[in-house]
């Protein structure tokens, strides 16, 4: 292995070590790129032309990420301290706070999120039909319609 990693700093240069690491890190975390891309359009949109769908939509991004990063990086470091800091004299308390910081936390936050996912869509789509409403873009005197 020494060899091909000589022969391969030799012949290819740092590149591919680089390009090797990109594609590490985006296949890894492209749940946050998604969650930060679709939070930066929602703001942009709801800056542009504030509406109660865009402000769903934004914070249906927000707590994307948040979800998928409490998942990621804070529920195993609470799972330590929980293992830390309860020791033999409350340990019947352990299941009961890995079950309420783990799947619990989680799934109330996936459900917040789709929550919000869902009246966003409700919003854009559903509530039109219900009562025949111009699209906010529609509306607006600076649009010149």
């Amino acid at each position: 292995m020494e060899g091909l990693e000589q022969w391969s700093a030799a012949n290819l240069g740092q590149g591919h070590y680089v390009l090797g690491y990109m594609i590490v890190l985006i296949a890894h975390n492209w749940p946050i790129f998604l969650a930060i891309a679709l939070a930066i359009w929602a703001g942009i949109r709801l800056y542009r032309v504030p509406t109660r769908e865009r402000v769903c939509w934004l914070f249906c991004a927000v707590l994307f990420g948040l979800t998928y990063e409490y998942q990621k990086h804070v529920a195993p470091e609470l799972h330590t301290a929980i293992d830390f800091l309860f020791g033999m004299e409350l340990l019947f308390l352990n299941p009961i706070l890995h079950v309420i910081v783990g799947p619990m936390l989680t799934a109330l936050l996936g459900t917040i999120t789709m929550v919000f996912l869902y009246n966003a869509l409700w919003l854009r789509f559903g509530s039109r039909r219900l009562v025949k409403r111009p699209m906010p873009e529609e509306v607006l005197p600076h649009t010149g319609k």
